[in-house]
């Protein structure tokens, strides 16, 4: 198309229709994605505030775990601060130093786990890098569940920590175990 017959289909437009054109762009705002990418960029600071008010608060962790997390019982998940460590590579060794520790330091009044030839525990299905572990009492109307994760170590699968605990109804127990002992 030259210069010509584009001057001409010009002038065969009517002023209606490119008023009509110019009111419809009026309308639109110019910054119409702006507010999209405002809301975007909005809720990223909030998970990132979020993210680090909840790596640096201890209560903030704990009512969080309480919230997102089921409460199995009346008592409280008691979250160990920087964790349970033993410098061990096996999940077992970990979890049996803590139990050791549990019932020699009373961790919960009145509570110890059973240790007839060796603890009594049913491993749960966890994610990568976490485990559950519920350990049955010498009382048989608790149950204590044990998390743990698995902390970075170089050239290794990792550390195990036991990072909280809470003592559990058997009835809890046994809803979050599926009736298994």
């Amino acid at each position: 198309m030259n210069a010509k017959l584009f001057s001409e289909a010009m002038g065969e437009i009517g002023d209606a229709y490119i008023m009509e054109a110019m009111e419809d762009r009026r309308r639109q705002p110019f910054f119409g994605g702006s507010r999209r990418l405002a809301a975007c960029l909005a809720a990223m600071v909030l998970a990132l505030s979020f993210g680090t008010a909840l790596a640096v608060s201890a209560v903030l962790r704990q009512a969080v775990i309480q919230v997102l997390f089921p409460v199995y019982g009346e008592e409280q998940l008691h979250e160990i601060d920087e964790g349970h460590r033993t410098g061990s590579f096996s999940l077992e060794d970990t979890l049996f130093t803590f139990l050791e520790r549990f019932n020699s330091e009373d961790m919960a009044d009145g509570v110890t786990v059973k240790k007839e030839d060796g603890f009594a525990y049913i491993l749960l299905p966890g994610g990568e890098g976490t485990a559950q572990a519920v350990v049955e009492c010498t009382d048989t109307a608790h149950r204590l569940l044990v998390i743990m994760e698995r902390q970075a170590y170089e050239g290794t699968t990792g550390l195990w920590q036991v990072t909280a605990y809470q003592v559990l109804s058997s009835e809890a127990a046994d809803e979050l175990t599926g009736g298994s002992r």
